[in-house]
């Protein structure tokens, strides 16, 4: 879902009960000039859900982006295939 909106494959790494995946998309869009990325922070409940999603290069205001906290990690994953193109944009 995200290389056709130009970000490469991701970094992940993992702790005990958390995990993180970092994808680069170059340089679209930042502010800075360097490398916009997309962070997707983890956390192991009962399940794996994502916690908090957030770009690294983009001004404040499109920092973090929205998703429902307490849905299943499918369907969090199916809100950010269709959010992602979008805020992009």
């Amino acid at each position: 879902m995200l290389t056709p909106l130009g970000f490469e494959s991701g970094q992940a790494g993992v702790a005990e009960r958390s995990a993180q995946v970092i994808f680069c998309r170059g340089q679209a869009g930042s502010t800075d000039g360097d490398c916009v990325d997309l962070i997707i922070d983890l956390e192991l409940a009962a399940v794996w859900r994502i916690r908090d999603v957030r770009y690294w290069g983009f001004p404040a205001d499109r920092w973090h982006l929205p998703f429902d906290d307490g849905a299943d990690l499918p369907d969090q994953l199916d809100q950010l295939a269709q959010s992602l193109p979008v805020e992009l944009a």
